[in-house]
């Protein structure tokens, strides 16, 4: 049986999940390592799947207070002021990755059941995240949400070669 660990995104696990980042890219965005220690920095919930003293997986999420507000405009963040503008009371998943060789190993599942625990603890109503639809549609993702119980609230196009579905799953 496999033992993963996991554990709160530290200083030591930070450039692993950069590298599941940006193995991921571009399902996930891409960031540079600093941006993405600002993000984990920021964030309300952060945690990485470790296999063997490596990172294989995380996600980071954030929700939608007065600090996290100020610092996603401050980053200009398009897909949380989008949310922003349709929901209350949410926590939106900035970003999950999992590494290719540890998929179908019900890691993604985990990350997330933990994040609905986070969640639940702290009162939160919703989960909220985006699924790329162009320039590729994110088929996985879509159903992997979907599977959970996310339903789409709106698409967003900001231009011609990027468009997103934005996702939400009530907790209440």
């Amino acid at each position: 049986m496999n033992n993963y660990e996991y554990s709160p995104i530290i200083e030591s696990f930070l450039k692993g999940c950069h590298r599941v980042n940006q193995e991921n890219v571009p399902e996930v965005g891409s960031r540079s390592l600093e941006g993405l220690r600002n993000s984990v920095e920021n964030s309300d919930h952060n945690e990485c799947v470790i296999f063997k003293n490596k990172v294989v997986g995380f996600v980071i999420c954030f929700q939608d207070t007065e600090k996290t507000i100020s610092y996603m405009e401050e980053i200009q963040h398009k897909n949380f002021k989008e949310i922003s503008k349709r929901l209350n009371d949410f926590l939106y998943i900035d970003r999950i990755a999992i590494n290719s060789e540890f998929r179908n190993n019900k890691l993604g599942s985990e990350l997330y059941a933990n994040v609905i625990n986070f969640a639940k603890n702290n009162s939160i109503a919703n989960l909220t995240a985006e699924i790329n639809l162009l320039p590729t549609v994110n088929t996985p993702s879509l159903n992997f949400h979907k599977n959970f119980g996310f339903i789409e609230i709106d698409t967003v196009k900001y231009d011609e070669d990027y468009e997103v579905s934005l996702q939400k799953k009530s907790l209440e």
